[in-house]
């Protein structure tokens, strides 16, 4: 599974394609079908014409399930090296690997193709944040005053936040196949917390990027070794970094008001999405072949961009209007009530 490579003498494209090791092939071909399924199936549901700045929210699922594809192709074909990340007290550390693997990939194909896809959504924020839980937030607990277990432990945080609020706010429909019944009453205050879990995320890389303004704009670099900049092309590197950070700082204070979630989440994504472009996709094609350095970067930062589209997703397209609308339900319920009491 993880060598591709064989000795056949393929004419053109093919020899190529079939000289890629396994551990290169792999990751990338998930992710350009999980992509273009995604898309396929979205352009078949779609019934207008104009995406809109409201409306860029239903990438979400895809952005997200392409990233899950990637990583979910990483764990098998890596399957030892990932195994060793596995907490050392878990028994059978490599069936884990393997066992999150599959449980990636066929999450990703849950949310493209729709099949229970709030299903899947809140399965992976389930197991993100157990990963927080196990790995990450131990990791952070042992060296505090590091920044990469830190930012690993945020990361997660707003990627499994992301996939729970939007796998728990279509609780109420059924065309979604997938209800929590009776724990429906949580998915508000999940919803809340997510708002507030990604938020706190946009904090800590937000400032990350105005006091790191050579390194390039996003979720901050995992390797210390390494030095992640932008592209030689594009001129004015510290402003642009530092013009990402502050429109982090801005979106996680909309965040945090509830009728401008969705507002904050939308620009969030099309933020990353923006880097993705002009940052991230250079960097992967001029590292093509190293996967940890190169694609995995491409692949978090559509996660991210994914997480907040979902949050968005999940939140009502006019706040406002929906505050407005519980406020008169109260109302009218004491009216009754009173109306009631004195009938009695």
């Amino acid at each position: 599974m993880a060598i591709l490579s064989v000795s056949l003498h393929l004419p053109g494209p093919a020899a190529v394609v079939w000289s890629i090791p396994g551990t290169v092939f792999w990751p990338y071909f998930s992710g350009i079908v999980i992509f273009f399924l995604g898309l396929a199936v979205l352009a078949k549901e779609e019934t207008e014409t104009a995406l809109g700045f409201s409306r860029v929210v239903r990438l979400g699922p895809i952005l997200f399930a392409v990233a899950m594809a990637i990583f979910g192709a990483d764990h098998l074909v890596a399957a030892k090296f990932v195994a060793m990340l596995v907490p050392s007290w878990m028994p059978a550390r490599l069936f884990w690997a393997y066992f999150v693997g599959f449980a990636l990939t066929a999450a990703a194909l849950g949310l493209v193709t729709r099949v229970q896809w709030r299903l899947a959504a809140a399965m992976l924020g389930i197991m993100i944040f157990m990963f927080v839980l196990m790995i990450h937030l131990p990791n952070w607990v042992k060296k505090p005053g590091l920044n990469i277990p830190l930012t690993i432990l945020v990361r997660d945080m707003s990627l499994s936040a992301g996939a729970l609020a939007f796998g728990v706010s279509g609780t109420n429909q059924r065309a979604d196949g997938f209800r929590l019944g009776r724990f429906r009453s949580l998915a508000p205050g999940l919803i809340f917390v997510a708002r507030f879990a990604i938020a706190l995320a946009m904090v800590v890389f937000g400032i990350d990027q105005i006091l790191n303004p050579s390194f390039a704009p996003g979720i901050p670099q995992e390797n210390p070794a390494l030095v992640v900049t932008m592209p030689a092309w594009i001129p004015a590197h510290a402003l642009w970094a530092r013009l990402s950070g502050v429109i982090f700082l801005a979106c996680a204070l909309g965040m945090t008001i509830r009728k401008q979630t969705r507002l904050a989440a939308t620009t969030l994504g099309l933020t990353v999405m923006l880097l993705i472009v002009f940052v991230y996709l250079p960097l992967t094609i001029a590292r093509a072949a190293d996967i940890a350095s190169g694609l995995n970067y491409l692949a978090i930062h559509f996660a991210l961009a994914g997480s907040a589209f979902f949050l968005a997703s999940a939140m009502p397209v006019n706040a406002a209007s929906e505050a407005s609308r519980e406020e008169s339900e109260m109302g009218s319920a004491s009216l009754m009530s009173v109306t009631n009491e004195h009938s009695l």
